[in-house]
């Protein structure tokens, strides 16, 4: 974790509301309040006043605990929306 909120640091980016995707694995969102659409296929995500738009394959909720979701599957892409 040091090392991605040290890329983080450097982009200007906020480690407490941030996101990792491994290719044909899953996705690792923080900071999310709730599920607002859940499918095999589409996945968002309310964060804040952030919408994350997550498509892909065989996505499914992998663990939700103190506003940290694992999202397992194929993840094809990844929208943010303010």
């Amino acid at each position: 974790m040091k090392l991605l909120e040290q890329i983080l640091g450097e982009l200007g980016g906020d480690t407490l509301k941030a996101f990792t995707v491994v290719p044909d694995f899953g996705g690792y969102f923080r900071a999310v309040k709730s599920v607002a659409e859940y499918s095999e296929e589409r996945i968002v995500l309310l964060a804040g006043k952030r919408v994350i738009t997550l498509e892909g394959k065989k996505l499914e909720v992998g663990k939700y605990f103190e506003q940290d979701i694992f999202i397992r599957g194929v993840i094809e892409s990844v929208k943010i929306e303010k």
